[in-house]
């Protein structure tokens, strides 16, 4: 059997130290992994209470479920350089994120994926379904239906909101949200010239397909994004950050310092512009770390790789014509086993800032032209596979009328 290009789980160990909570499933999961095959599913449940501000003060329930398997066809002995990412997704219950009067969500986990009516149930639907084709160690290329709320990764601040923050605002950048959606279609290539260097270069259609195959509006709208990715080390603490410049086209998007138009039959609406773009900037430095390796860090995984504590932070750009988000910035600390005898337990600590665009959005609402907002979390690992975060967020409301949201949050992840 040929080496494979995704590496291997070690599934085996008592409950206390196995990654997945179901274990080898008496060696099931190696001998399928062996072959190529890996699987696993996260159920992530919330419970957060909006207890000051906000539109109103509630206590919300909800889950998710995430369905990942990896085909590694190369390891499979199937086709060389060859791979296929598999997530499927469930969703139930209620959030906080229409009571606390933001723009964007204070509960990600449960925003996503998108649905017509906020809180809706999904009893299953596959947002990512990927074919990765490797032609070299340096270069190769994928096409498919994939999910964008991993394209901004750091290791203090991504995590897929299941994991890390939970604010929208603190686990991407928020100028990209106009030419993101959650899952669609696309293509695109990968570049890596050393094994601390990542490039990627996607185009993707503008319209989400969260519930649907994507096919049906294909033709309503592109957005091309590029971004660089790269590790390095401070003496023995490393640090990586990632840049990029999204241009999203063949659309329409208000224009939002031009007039109202009138037109016959559907009244007044907005003049608009087929394109728009945004920039964005990330990194993370670790200060300390307890045992130094030469291994890198694995951004993917939704938690810092070192026992240590680092910095974060993130900054975006948009258009002006276009975009209500003017700019964005969120920085703070993150770390993992700081409390000696809980090696594996993780917190963060963010602040992020919004400016608006001013004009006649704001002008027409009397909305301020800011936002801004905490939060902290503390992870508690109850065994690899079992983690329980106490999550606060403190949050700044544009809306002149809706005083300061104060969130408190329980999240209990387990991966089976």
């Amino acid at each position: 059997m040929p080496a494979g290009l995704v590496p291997l789980v070690d599934y085996t160990g008592d409950i206390w130290k196995r990654p997945r909570l179901l274990g080898d499933l008496n060696g099931t999961r190696t001998d399928w992994a062996n072959k190529g095959i890996q699987f696993d599913i996260n159920f992530t449940q919330t419970l957060q209470s909006v207890v000051d501000g906000g539109l109103d003060t509630a206590t919300r329930y909800g889950g998710t479920f995430d369905y990942n398997a990896v085909f590694d066809l190369h390891r499979m002995g199937v086709l060389p350089g060859a791979i296929v990412k598999f997530r499927g997704e469930s969703r139930y219950g209620e959030s906080v994120n229409d009571i606390t009067g933001q723009i964007l969500s204070a509960n990600s986990d449960a925003f996503f994926p998108f649905t017509d009516t906020l809180d809706e149930d999904i009893p299953f639907t596959v947002t990512n379904l990927v074919y990765m084709q490797f032609l070299s160690e340096q270069f190769g290329f994928l096409i498919g239906k994939f999910d964008t709320i991993d394209g901004d990764p750091n290791e203090f601040a991504s995590g897929r909101a299941t994991s890390q923050f939970m604010n929208a605002n603190l686990t991407f950048s928020p100028t990209l949200s106009l030419m993101a959606p959650y899952s669609t279609l696309g293509a695109g290539i990968i570049v890596k010239p050393t094994h601390a260097v990542h490039i990627s270069s996607v185009v993707y259609n503008i319209k989400d397909s969260s519930t649907t195959s994507g096919f049906e509006n294909i033709d309503e709208g592109a957005a091309w994004l590029t971004e660089l990715q790269f590790q390095y080390k401070l003496g023995e603490l490393p640090g990586g950050q990632n840049v990029g410049f999204g241009y999203a086209f063949d659309s329409n998007f208000a224009d939002l310092d031009d007039r109202f138009v009138f037109t016959p039959g559907e009244g007044l609406a907005p003049t608009t512009k087929d394109s728009t773009w945004a920039a964005f900037w990330s990194g993370w430095q670790y200060l300390y770390v307890k045992d130094p390796s030469e291994a890198p860090i694995n951004l993917t995984n939704g938690e810092p790789d070192r026992q240590g504590l680092g910095l974060f932070a993130r900054a975006g750009i948009a258009d002006e014509d276009t975009n209500p988000i003017e700019w964005s910035a969120s920085g703070g600390v993150g770390g993992k086993g700081i409390i000696p005898g809980r090696e594996q337990d993780t917190f963060g600590v963010g602040y992020f800032h919004l400016k608006f665009q001013r004009g006649r959005l704001t002008d027409f609402t009397d909305a301020d032209d800011k936002s801004q907002g905490f939060e902290a979390f503390y992870n508690v690992s109850i065994t690899p596979s079992v983690n329980l975060t106490l999550d606060v967020q403190v949050l700044e409301s544009p809306a002149p009328d809706i005083d300061t949201a104060v969130i408190l949050g329980l999240r209990l992840g387990m991966n089976f």
